[in-house]
């Protein structure tokens, strides 16, 4: 299959999934719907996203500096959301410091510096952290607070800039749009299933299906990863999805962070994209 005829195929499908929803709503408005309309809201929003990334992916005088300004926005919004449930609110110099590794994160990831951007968060951040304002031994529960406060920079920022990263590799829009597509599927049959209690046992193990058989469709129009490298990409994704999915959706239910947030749009990708950027990576495939 051509590019032009996944991307009719992709788009065709939401617009009938949205059309079909929004009329057995106005059919029934009491019945609550297999998909939530802040989903398809998302989906659309990432539609949008792709399709702005490749119009603007051409210029060659931009480059990749719109989609990643983008990103960079993305993981504030969900920093912002997190930071603000946290049980105790970080001090005004702590959330400064966070707000600018985000920035600087996503320099890193413009500038092509793969060695810094893999162990700015991890590593440089993790250790200053704790010698933060007001996170010294009279705060409660320094501990707990550190956890929180790291959890939250690992996941909306620094696992989220790997989806970024994959934008300046040779095929890089190609890339993405193959992780997006994969995580949002897997999470799209992990959501039907799980409608049916019978069902929602096997919904990991199926999403994981539904994402080997995308995976093996679209990977040749898009991507130059081979027929073995491409099952496995399916099915590690998929397993990948589900279990971001679940951490982020209880740690969100635990900090009482209403769904349908720029939390809840990063939570399967923030786990898919950095195990395929590696996975990439260690395959020998070219990262420029």
């Amino acid at each position: 299959m051509s590019k032009i005829q996944i991307l009719f195929g992709v788009g065709l499908a939401l617009l009938v999934s949205t059309v079909a929803s929004v009329g057995l709503k106005r059919k029934n408005p009491t019945r609550k719907p297999l998909v939530p309309p802040q989903r398809f809201r998302a989906w659309w929003m990432i539609v949008a996203g792709l399709l702005f990334s490749h119009l603007l992916g051409t210029n060659p005088h931009l480059g990749p500096l719109p989609q990643l300004l983008g990103f960079t926005a993305l993981s504030l919004l969900a920093l912002y959301q997190f930071m603000s449930h946290l049980p105790q609110t970080p001090s005004v110099h702590t959330r400064f410091v966070c707000y600018v590794a985000v920035l600087l994160q996503y320099y890193w990831v413009y500038i092509h510096w793969y060695g810094f951007f893999v162990v700015f968060i991890p590593v440089f951040l993790f250790l200053y952290l704790p010698v933060s304002d007001k996170l010294g031994p009279t705060t409660t529960s320094p501990i707990l607070n550190l956890a929180s406060l790291h959890w939250s920079m690992m996941t909306c920022v620094f696992c989220l800039s790997h989806a970024a990263y994959l934008l300046i590799l040779p095929a890089g829009p190609g890339l993405l749009f193959f992780v997006v597509l994969l995580t949002e599927v897997s999470d799209a049959v992990r959501m039907l299933l799980a409608r049916n209690p019978a069902a929602k046992k096997w919904s990991p193990l199926l999403s994981c299906l539904t994402a080997v058989i995308v995976a093996v469709t679209v990977a040749p129009a898009f991507t130059p990863l081979t027929t073995e490298h491409t099952i496995l990409a399916g099915f590690v994704l998929g397993l990948a999805g589900s279990i971001g999915h679940g951490n982020v959706s209880a740690i969100s239910q635990e900090l009482n962070i209403e769904r349908g947030g720029a939390l809840e749009r990063i939570e399967s990708l923030a786990y898919t994209a950095p195990i395929f950027l590696h996975g990439y990576r260690y395959f020998d495939y070219p990262l420029g």
